[in-house]
């Protein structure tokens, strides 16, 4: 489990593609309608999501495109600001 948060928190930075479990954590990175989640504890859901992804290349492309579109929200300026408004 250690390290599983780094690797959804830096798939958007690299416009990598991920799949992902619907965990509050993972939907605050990915956001609510990202269509990579399977339900927590769900292997059987899972193995059908990674199935999906490499067979259907539209739905890969999806995912993609959605972590592409969540880049902006992991650069270093957005965070620092992010983090001054918390602040403040």
């Amino acid at each position: 489990m250690e390290g599983g948060a780094n690797a959804v928190a830096e798939a958007p930075a690299a416009g990598v593609p991920v799949v992902a479990s619907h965990i509050p954590g993972n939907v605050g990175m990915l956001g609510q309608n990202y269509p990579g989640y399977y339900p927590v504890g769900d292997e059987n859901a899972l193995a059908l999501l990674l199935e999906r992804a490499q067979a259907d290349t539209a739905f890969y492309e999806s995912l993609k495109e959605w972590c592409t579109a969540r880049r902006p929200l992991t650069l270093p300026e957005h965070e620092r600001n992010a983090l001054g408004d918390l602040i403040e």
